[in-house]
């Protein structure tokens, strides 16, 4: 069983959950399409000067981010991500969302996981591609990588940030490319290391 501050912070995974060591990690499902989760916000490249615009809307079913990417004045990404808080995800092996597009072909996004609230800093990264259709995406936490808005990805050895200290959770539209996206998300769920 996790312990959380709060019961908002369950629902959001906006707070600190811990797991305790004798006890067996269950998955944790953010379930956008039930309401229990409207706190995810829009970051887009406007905070680095850049011209980018995402939203995010939430509705009975579901959460939708969608916007458009622009390269110009230096930017090139959006963003959609979870409030600060302390989350130890380390009993976890994989995540799965239920997604669509909504511009009616697949697209490419990232998963990020951030150990530090510095934006220079490394995070955990996973590309993933969303298809028109409602599907499931798996992604393995064995192939996370860990990249840096300085440095583009780090080699495997860098060990800096464990799983067992996220503090933010989110999804970018960041493949170089300008144009419209759109990515509507009915829940998230973390999948326990068996």
């Amino acid at each position: 069983m996790l312990r959380f501050r709060s019961l908002l912070s369950t629902a959001l995974l906006a707070g600190a959950c811990t797991t305790p060591t004798n006890m067996t990690t269950e998955p944790l499902t953010l379930d956008f399409g039930k309401g229990q989760v409207t706190s995810w916000r829009a970051l887009n490249d406007g905070v680095m000067g850049g011209r980018s615009i995402g939203l995010v809307e939430y509705d009975r079913t579901s959460m939708t981010w969608a916007g458009t990417v622009s390269l110009e004045n230096n930017g090139g990404f959006s963003s959609v991500r979870s409030e600060w808080g302390e989350r130890d995800l380390s009993g976890y092996g994989s995540m799965t969302l239920r997604c669509r597009t909504t511009t009616g072909e697949p697209d490419t996004f990232t998963l990020t996981m951030e150990t530090s609230e510095q934006w220079w800093m490394p995070y955990w990264k996973a590309n993933f591609t969303a298809e028109s259709k409602w599907s499931e995406v798996t992604l393995d936490f064995a192939d996370l990588k860990k990249s840096s808005a300085m440095t583009g990805d780090l080699p495997k050895p860098w060990s800096w940030g464990a799983l067992d200290d996220i503090l933010r959770v989110g999804m970018m539209k960041y493949d170089g490319l300008a144009g419209d996206f759109g990515l509507e998300v009915d829940w998230v769920r973390f999948n326990p290391t068996r």
